[in-house]
């Protein structure tokens, strides 16, 4: 899994990076809570690490961009010195999925890391879809409007499916090309614009019923309920 790390000190960032790698995760590590929003503008993660003792934009400013911007579903993990209650509880109330105080032991993070990784991405992630009058039967690569089935391309089946499981958060440009695609091409490509027109047509993606696609721009595109 792919992990961004905001993380200023040099002897703990070794200490996590060797820690996630060991465990067949990959870390990019940033200095700055601004660095790290500007990547997280073109780039996908699976999981995010901030450390409270950062200088610069606090961490918790980070924290509300990304609930702001990317949604609910994105893991965030948060470290910092304090193990004080008041602090770890206004964390969690602000939006993080789980604080970890220093020292950090290693065995413990990877398993903290982990779980966040699993709950994010439940075993039954092959299972149908089903949000008003739309149904994705996943393992049959089928979908049916109002009870009528449609007919999608491939790459427009699984760029649906993407938006609809991540119903009410934004979808990073990046990450349909890096699930849909799976090669490298520009997430600026119109590629991806032309395959979302399409999706949005074929299956009447319209407040009438009861959704919403919307684009937010150079970042991505977000399905809400109407």
């Amino acid at each position: 899994m792919k992990i961004a790390a905001l993380q200023a000190d040099p002897t703990l960032a070794v200490s996590i990076e060797q820690t996630l790698r060991l465990n067949g995760h990959q870390c990019t590590r940033y200095l700055s809570g601004r660095a790290l929003i500007g990547a997280l503008r073109g780039r996908s993660f699976d999981l995010l690490m901030l450390d409270c003792d950062t200088p610069g934009l606090p961490a918790l400013e980070v924290l509300a961009w990304v609930r702001r911007t990317l949604g609910n579903e994105m893991p965030v993990m948060l470290t910092g010195a304090s193990n004080e209650e008041g602090f770890v509880a206004a964390c969690l109330a602000q939006g993080a999925d789980s604080y970890v105080p220093k020292p950090l032991r290693t065995a413990e993070l990877a398993a903290r890391v982990l779980a966040l990784l699993r709950r994010a991405r439940p075993a039954s992630a092959d299972c149908d879809l089903e949000h008003g009058p739309f149904r994705f039967a996943t393992a049959e690569r089928q979908v049916w409007v109002q009870g009528k089935p449609v007919l999608l391309a491939p790459k427009e089946f699984d760029l649906a499916v993407l938006l609809f499981r991540n119903l009410g958060s934004l979808v990073l440009r990046q990450t349909m090309v890096d699930q849909v695609w799976r090669y490298h091409m520009d997430a600026a490509s119109r590629t991806v614009d032309s395959h979302l027109s399409r999706v949005r047509t074929k299956l009447a993606l319209w407040p009438h019923n009861g959704v919403r696609l919307s684009s937010v721009y150079g970042l991505g595109s977000r399905l809400d309920a109407a």
